[in-house]
């Protein structure tokens, strides 16, 4: 990755010198294209093309990067003019005439946006980013059935990609299919088991009687866990739940302060529950020995079912274990995660 990186520093650099005529205009523009995308470097991007048109305003490679940078700032109308110069240059390009689509459909022309899409696949069946972005316009129009067959397309061929495994969960619910709806959400958390759509998918993965996602408040963050699962009449953790209690130990451990309240409900059945929360604080003990030495760790057990309510619905799950932070300093952690991310 370095020497590729050292690679394209030096093409940028002969590029800008005005240097690079045997290395092949197509191949350079692209390599420039590409380390300015990777980068998120789209101001410098568009500086860069636009010299370039300045040169030669009729090169249509120049204008379908420029078109791509500015549209990545926003820049709407511009990114359309020159997106559109581009697919005159190029009408078989079916990476050109998509981002032509994208950028009607940010400039609210929802037909055009639908014929560009419509065009690339006639020119490339498999172009994944041709049928999701079908598959959202026809979403936004409300033909729900036309959409979800768009997505599926897509995932047939890429079976991880986020926007059509999320999309087509939400489709099967404004149709009432909940039997796939609910495998679609498994499907989608399966791949994206975090972030804040993770947390909706689980909301609504609970509103249709499963629970193998839960959201938990952990000081001002919520987070999207698996089922803590245990040997059934047992108080034995199962392998898979370990991870689930790892992210949450670690999550503690990064908080100055706060006490994590492990709440464990077991209908009718209080001996079980008391073990069974008793034996999760005692895995988290030992793996993260500082938080039993802090006593941040409390737990409670009722021989009762949870009831909670989830998207205005009221749940009442029979077995279940709910991890809550309380008395941590939101604010700092969120302020700290930001950091982080920056």
């Amino acid at each position: 990755m370095r020497l590729f990186l050292t690679g394209i520093g030096v093409v940028l650099l002969l590029a800008g010198c005005g240097g690079v005529k045997n290395f092949g205009s197509s191949l350079k523009y692209d390599i420039m294209a590409e380390y300015y995308l990777e980068q998120q470097t789209y101001t410098q991007g568009a500086s860069s093309f636009r010299r370039i048109l300045d040169e030669d305003p009729g090169n249509a490679k120049a204008h379908y990067y420029y078109g791509r940078m500015v549209l990545a700032e926003k820049q709407y109308g511009e990114a359309l003019s020159h997106l559109q110069q581009a697919a005159l240059g190029r009408p078989e390009s079916g990476d050109c005439l998509f981002w032509l689509g994208v950028a009607y459909g940010k400039n609210n022309n929802p037909a055009k946006e639908r014929a560009s899409y419509i065009r690339v696949l006639q020119l490339d069946p498999n172009h994944v980013g041709a049928l999701v972005y079908l598959g959202h316009n026809l979403l936004k129009a409300g033909e729900h059935e036309k959409s979800l067959a768009r997505y599926q397309q897509a995932l047939d061929l890429n079976p991880h990609h986020a926007q059509a495994l999320y999309n087509r969960a939400f489709i099967l619910r404004k149709l009432g299919r909940s039997p796939e709806e609910r495998i679609a959400w498994l499907l989608y958390l399966d791949s994206y088991p975090a972030g804040k759509f993770a947390n909706l998918a689980a909301d609504r993965l609970n509103t249709l009687e499963n629970y193998s996602y839960r959201n938990h408040n952990l000081g001002g963050r919520v987070v999207t866990l698996t089922d803590v699962g245990f040997v059934p009449f047992k108080d034995e953790l199962l392998d898979y739940t370990r991870e689930s209690l790892d992210i949450v130990g670690t999550i503690l451990s990064e908080m100055r302060q706060g006490t994590l309240q492990i709440e464990v409900y077991q209908k009718n059945d209080n001996k079980l529950a008391k073990k069974r929360a008793l034996a999760l604080r005692s895995y988290l003990c030992k793996k993260f020995p500082q938080l039993g030495a802090a006593r941040r760790i409390e737990v409670s057990w009722f021989d009762v079912p949870e009831s909670r309510v989830v998207l205005k619905k009221r749940l009442t799950i029979d077995e279940s274990v709910r991890f809550v932070v309380t008395g941590a300093d939101e604010k700092r952690y969120i302020k700290a995660e930001k950091n982080k991310k920056t």
